[in-house]
């Protein structure tokens, strides 16, 4: 009895100080990740929509608004060039960014910012290849995967990741029924 009392008390002295150590290692590097991520989102905000010299977030409340309606909506950016709007960044589960161009309805650019696609097959959404079926699509209405893509709603279908595919089409038709939100 004592010595299991014994190991009780040094199996819990061990885990303790482990998630001393563990959570004061994390206090440091929180901060450095997070300072990272939004540097890496900045990044990409530029990279989608290269027009634009400041973004801004849509303000919490139109954005929960939207966003109960919408699902898979996290975010919605606004494009500014000189404080005029020239468009719109939309984010989602996938995490990708979406931009749109508000004057002729197009997006101009896109990119797949974290997913857990599996190597070789579903990640294949993440390449500038397929990125350049989506971007010049028509935002008028919602998009269709074709393996020819050849209208202006169409986006790649990739055989073999069909869930993926799914998965892009399906946030990218979100960010475009926001922008009919928006615009109300």
């Amino acid at each position: 009895m004592k010595e299991t009392i014994k190991l009780t008390v040094r199996l819990f002295l061990i885990t303790a100080i482990a998630g001393f150590v563990l959570a004061f290692a994390n206090s440091f590097t929180s901060p450095v990740i997070k300072a990272r991520e939004k540097a890496q989102y900045e990044a990409a905000l530029k990279e989608v929509f290269a027009d634009a010299d400041k973004f801004e977030t849509v303000e919490e409340g139109k954005l929960n608004t939207i966003k109960t309606k919408i699902k898979n909506i996290e975010k919605i950016e606004i494009a500014k060039k000189s404080d005029k709007t020239v468009g719109y960044g939309y984010g989602g589960d996938i995490s990708m960014l979406m931009a749109v161009n508000i004057e002729n309805k197009t997006i101009v650019g896109f990119k797949v910012l974290k997913h857990s696609e599996t190597p070789g097959l579903g990640s294949r959404v993440t390449t500038d290849e397929y990125a350049k079926s989506v971007v010049g699509n028509k935002v008028t209405e919602h998009l269709v995967k074709n393996l020819h893509p050849d209208a202006d709603n169409d986006i790649q279908a990739i055989t073999g990741t069909t869930i993926s595919v799914n998965a892009v089409l399906n946030g990218l038709n979100a960010a475009i029924d926001a922008l009919q939100e928006l615009e109300k």
